[in-house]
């Protein structure tokens, strides 16, 4: 796609443009720039020839003629007797005039600039025009410093290329300062600068491979284009890096260009000559002001850009042709800043499908671009159908961010903002990691600490959201709805889980908490809240529950499965009717009455549900229950109103079970006979009404209350339908019916119903048993029954048979469920104490859980327990023959182990008695000889216990593991390996034991892998002992490591471990209230410069975030910590980055330093997404106006993205 201003003007392709905006463009000016003022090269050579009064000669004439001017003036200066007279005439007819019009050579400074904003402009003309309409604008000083003639030239691609340089010499110009260099004038002097020497060609061909290149004033057969392009031809086969050379210039008819230029290999891009004052086509009226204009979108591409996209958007996409989508595609592509006006200019949303099929934005952009959209126009069917699929297409982000934006539209009409209510609050299927958060809440709920707050989130998990579809029924099959009176107008509602898949362990996890009654009232909240959203959405209305066949049993059932909805909420309600019951019976009662009241059919069948428990409502409540049942309900309702006549007749009042038995005779015909019957349509209503009466009064049948005359019904239905002739089946009680899968709950029954000398041998029978059920029922009676589970093993024989049951009491008395029982401490001693005859291979099946139990036993108040340590250290280290896995946390294992568990304990003791004032024991410090010395893999877990504390280990007296600790953290092995990532990862710092283990702490920062705490708790291992040396607080001694160290430790150790340093240094720095400064000049900024490795291969860009913020802290030593800390930074990717900037005052205080720092963070080649960079550009532009045009600000105004 070409960018064009007018009719007879130049195209310019948008590869030229982008290069433009890109700071990758560098002008080459030949004589058009500086014409009519100055003559071109013809004319130069005529008026030299007459200047010098001399005639051409035929051979002059003839090269004249060819325009091959460099050979006639060659010639003319071998044939005069002193050829610098040729160049002082050549001189003389270039000296600029008094009042010369630079408006061309503004144009191309403003043109031809890198993105640094420094002039890049290269001219084989000799005149200083350009330095003039430089200095307009810079000083005379920095003109000299910008202006290059001759050889003295700065190579392509370095890092301060630029200038306005004269590649073929420049006159002396005394006002600015500038001296005279040799001028490239003859054929011999192209000769040696093009192909003997060839410093102008060399200069030309690296210019090439680093930046486009676009000729202005000349034509195809001009000197320096023959001389460079034909070169450079043949250097573009071997060097295809080569950057694209343009060519501007004038033509007659547009193909003419190509003529001329084709055998160049150079793009042009014409324009069409004016028509002059005498008719003839001469004028260049067409270039120079679409020049200016394409110098304006440089400049300031924002505004411009905006102008031509309000242009395009405007239009019905449908009314674009492809030309205008490939400029709408280009003004997007790779920018952010459009977006806050195609908001209010887009009129049509097909732009907005437009825009992801070419991929011109991310998913985050679109989710706010969309939103903001939608909302300017709330009262239209078209936006809402286009938001459902949006919806679905970017989920939750979007949706929370059209959530915001409705909120700040004043003055919606009702309805539509009701329905865009429900929008937001519906769910779309993205897949929202549902199971992963009921796994965690999971193990939450079976912790010892139960929040009433995580009793809310895990109902709520169970409480289905609303998801909408935009179903095509909706919109081609049916006639629209306008305006819409309901959601289903609009869009197809429905509630789901996210994820079925946890839903049915979190509803046990509930079930095994002690707290029925609070969890009834919760479940019956959300159950309200279900409800009250299905009224909204109208899936509950009139007499219509969508809801009702979402939940084939409110008590959980194999029908259940597969279904979606409110089903496990109900399911949780139904099974908290017992053990809520006998909490509170009453509140229970109220419950249910409430349930009833609900809107829709689901509450009524909960209530019918209760009805079923003799403890909360007796048999005669029950049926005048039923007795007052609307009819609409007592002929809906199958399974649960089926079994509350099964189950409760047999004990109601005859009276009351003959008036329900009165209803099923009588009152059936009334109901189906609302249904209206279709002409062709079969009678199906006679029946389905058999069906159901022949249902309910077969339950009385089966509770043994059918009267005679309800018994020669039920053998009338049979008779006259003889698929009705048989008994009640499962399926009868449901209008749908498949077969489906259980779930496992342990079953203590077996064990609890056993006579008390046989119980252990049902215990030893149930853990082999096939039944999972019962497999499991030990475990729960131990939980449920501790004492009478150690009653049944105390006087067993402490054997292999019966180490498995005993595993399961000692882990249910160590991690204790509910409430605190004050007879668990007594029972533990006990416990203890039956153990004391077990030899070694019994208590190596049991020893892990020993530990856990020794652990969190009262031992220091019971010394029978404290005596264990060394049997069970002893044990624990016997049992396990598996050997450490290097791939492993040593520290996560330990806390988790026998050998690691049983060491922290004897530590935890020590310390209790030193802070209690008491002595410590000698057995408790055998007990550290024990742990440092034992071997194997529970020997490590030991270990690793002492070097987690090494701190606190060090300082025990009377302690003699110090040599030990030492040689374990010496060795190569896996263990020596883990033991030092314990030390360096802890985040306690010592100088004891920095000290003592400098060796290995050294060691162990250089094997650092991960991330988080455990990288700046290594760092600081390191670093702030270096600190506290610089700064003269400590010294190396008191360490045991100094700034040496430090330093070899950042250069030889992993990257890692410098990402730790980094982070930790801006932790340090922003931890600080005072004068930040301050900190950074006495501390922070000499222990980079003493520790931080200065070679170009420690640089990486991990380091970036947290170096730009560290700089930005440093207050009004910002500048000073920039360019020290500069070098190290490279390119951020992702998102974030600008924190720190936004909120300090870096932006107003120090401008250009803050364009530094953005520059180097977010400039070409950036992946980041900038947010945040354009409020910082606005401080930056507020505090300093004109840093404006500075390229460098325009580059990342375009590429961020502007929330307006």
């Amino acid at each position: 796609m070409s960018l064009r201003f007018s009719e007879a003007g130049p195209e310019f392709p948008e590869q030229l443009v982008d290069a433009l905006l890109s700071g990758d463009v560098v002008f080459l000016c030949g004589a058009g720039v500086s014409a009519p003022q100055l003559p071109g090269f013809g004319a130069l050579v005529t008026r030299c020839f007459a200047g010098l009064n001399v005639d051409m000669s035929a051979s002059e004439q003839l090269s004249f003629n060819e325009n091959r001017f460099e050979e006639a003036l060659g010639s003319l200066s071998r044939r005069i007797v002193n050829p610098a007279d040729m160049t002082r005439a050549v001189v003389a007819e270039l000296q600029p005039p008094l009042d010369a019009d630079l408006s061309h050579h503004r144009t191309i400074l403003r043109l031809s600039r890198d993105l640094e904003n420094r002039p890049a402009i290269v001219t084989t003309n000799f005149d200083t025009l350009i330095e003039r309409a430089l200095i307009e604008t810079e000083d005379a000083e920095q003109v000299r410093a910008f202006s290059f003639a001759g050889q003295d030239l700065p190579p392509p691609g370095s890092a301060g290329f630029g200038g306005i340089i004269h590649i073929h010499g420049r006159i002396a110009d005394p006002d600015l300062g500038l001296d005279e260099t040799p001028l490239i004038v003859t054929s011999a002097d192209y000769g040696d600068a093009y192909m003997r020497s060839g410093w102008v060609s060399r200069f030309l061909f690296d210019l090439c491979r680093t930046k486009t290149i676009v000729l202005v004033g000349y034509s195809a057969g001009d000197a320096p284009v023959r001389y460079f392009l034909n070169v450079l031809e043949a250097d573009r086969q071997r060097f295809p890096d080569l950057r694209p050379v343009y060519a501007i210039d004038a033509v007659v008819t547009r193909d003419l260009a190509d003529v001329r230029w084709a055998a160049l290999a150079v793009e042009p891009i014409a324009y069409e000559y004016q028509f002059d004052a005498a008719g003839n086509p001469t004028s260049h009226a067409a270039l120079w002001p679409d020049l200016e204009r394409l110098a304006d979108l440089v400049e300031r591409p924002r505004a411009t850009r905006r102008e031509w996209a309000q242009g395009i958007l405007a239009k019905p996409f449908d009314d674009t042709d492809a030309a205008e989508l490939d400029h709408a595609a280009w003004l997007f592509s790779g920018r952010r800043d459009l977006w806050s006006l195609a908001i209010p200019t887009i009129i049509d949303g097909d732009w907005f499908d437009f825009f992801a099929s070419r991929k011109l934005w991310t998913e985050r952009d679109a989710s706010w671009i969309i939103a903001a959209w939608l909302v300017r126009d709330l009262a239209s069917a078209d936006r809402f159908r286009r938001a459902v699929d949006w919806l679905e297409k970017l989920g939750k982000p979007f949706a929370d961010e059209l959530t915001r934006r409705i909120r700040q539209v004043k003055d919606a009409p009702v309805l539509w903002l009701r329905l865009w209510r429900l929008l937001t609050i519906s769910r779309p299927d993205r897949g929202d990691y549902w199971e992963d958060r009921a796994y965690t809440l999971m193990e939450v709920l079976k912790g010892p600490v139960v929040l009433h707050a995580d009793l809310e989130r895990a109902v709520r998990l169970l409480a289905p959201a609303l998801e909408l579809r935009s179903g095509r029924s909706f919109f081609d099959d049916e006639p629209a709805v306008d305006p819409p009176r309901r959601l289903s107008d609009l869009a197809w509602p429905r509630l789901t889980l996210s994820d079925r898949g946890g839903a049915s362990d979190l509803v046990a996890a509930l079930m095994a908490l002690p707290q029925p009654l609070v969890l009834l009232e919760i479940a019956s909240a959300r159950l309200r809240e279900t409800v009250g959203l299905s009224l909204d959405i109208g899936t509950i209305e009139g007499d219509y529950d969508g809801n009702d066949s979402a939940v084939p049993s409110v008590e959980p059932h194999g029908q259940n499965e597969h279904h979606d909805g409110p089903i496990f909420l109900v399911e949780l309600l139904a099974r908290l009717l017992t053990p809520a019951a006998a909490k509170d019976r009453d509140a229970v009662r109220a419950q249910a009455s409430a349930w009833k009241a609900m809107p829709g059919i689901l509450g009524t069948r909960l209530w019918l549900h209760s009805l079923r428990q003799a403890e909360l409502f007796d048999a005669d409540e029950a049926f005048a229950g039923m007795v007052n049942l609307s009819r609409d309900i007592f002929w809906t309702v199958r399974r649960e109103l089926a079994l509350v006549l099964r189950d409760r007749a047999g004990d109601a009042h005859a009276d009351l079970v003959a008036a329900v038995e009165q209803r099923i005779l009588t009152e059936g015909p009334a109901y189906y006979d609302r249904y209206a019957i279709e002409d062709g349509q079969a009678d199906w209503r006679s029946h389905a009404l058999d069906a159901e009466v022949w249902l309910r009064l077969n339950m009385l049948e089966q509770a043994g209350r059918l009267s005679a005359e309800g018994a020669a019904e039920l053998a009338a239905i049979k008779a006259r339908r003889a698929y009705l002739a048989r008994g009640v089946e499962d399926q009868d009680f449901f209008g749908s019916y498949s077969t489906g899968l259980r779930m496992v709950v342990g079953d203590a029954q077996p064990i609890i119903d056993a006579a008390e000398g046989e119980r252990l041998q049902v215990a030893r029978g149930v853990l082999g048993s096939h039944d999972i059920e019962k497999q499991q029922g030990w475990s729960a009676f131990c939980r449920t029954n501790p004492r009478g589970a150690f009653d049944t093993l105390k006087d067993a024989p402490l054997d292999d048979a019966n180490a498995p049951l005993w595993r399961d009491l000692i882990g249910a008395l160590s991690f204790p469920e509910g409430e605190k029982d004050p007879d668990r401490r007594p029972l533990v001693v006990t416990l203890f104490a039956a153990l004391e005859p077990a030899e070694a291979p019994f208590l190596a099946l049991v020893v892990d859980r020993l530990a856990d139990l020794y652990w969190s036993s009262p031992r220091q108040a019971e010394p029978a327990i404290a005596a264990w340590w060394q049997r069970l250290f002893a044990a624990a280290v016997a049992r396990d023959t598996e050997p450490l896995d290097s791939t492993r946390d040593l520290y996560a294992d330990l806390i988790n182990t026998a050998g690691g568990r049983l060491t922290q304990a004897a530590l935890i003791d020590i310390e209790a008695r030193r802070k209690a004032g008491e002595p410590i024991h000698p057995e408790l410090l055998v007990t550290l000889d024990a742990a440092v010395a034992a071997p194997g893999r529970q020997g490590a877990m030991a270990r690793g216990a002492l070097v987690f504390a090494a701190g606190f280990v060090l300082t025990i007296e009377g302690q003699t593991v110090t040599p030990l600790l030492e040689a374990a953290l010496t060795g190569d092995g896996d263990e020596a390996i883990a033991l030092r990532r314990v030390l360096v990862t802890d985040s306690r710092l010592s100088s004891v034991a920095s000290r003592a283990f400098s060796a290995a702490v050294l060691r162990g920062v250089s094997e650092l892998t991960g991330r988080g705490h455990d990288l700046t708790n290594a760092a600081a291992k390191i670093i702030a002992p270096a600190l506290s040396i610089l700064r003269g607080e400590q010294t190396e001694a008191d360490w045991g490591i100094g700034v040496a160290d430090a330093a070899r430790a950042l250069r030889t150790g992993p990257l890692a471990l410098r990402n730790g340093v980094a982070e930790l240094v801006k932790q340090w720095i922003l931890q600080i209230d005072e004068d930040r400064a301050v900190a950074w000049r006495t501390g922070i900024g000499p222990l980079l410069l003493a520790v931080w490795p200065r070679e170009r291969s420690f640089r990486d860009r991990e380091f970036s975030r947290h170096f730009a913020d560290l700089a930005v802290a440093s207050g009004d030593a910002f500048p000073e910590a920039l360019e020290q800390l500069l070098p190290h930074m490279s390119l951020l990717e992702g998102h974030g980055g600008t924190h720190g900037i936004e909120h300090s005052e870096a932006p107003e205080k120090f401008a250009r330093e803050t364009l530094i720092l953005l520059w180097k963070l977010f400039g070409p080649g950036t992946t980041s997404d900038l947010y945040g960079v354009p409020k910082i550009l606005d401080r930056l532009i507020a505090a300093l106006p004109a840093i404006e045009l500075d390229r460098r600000l325009q580059w990342l105004d375009q590429k961020a993205t502007r929330y307006e």
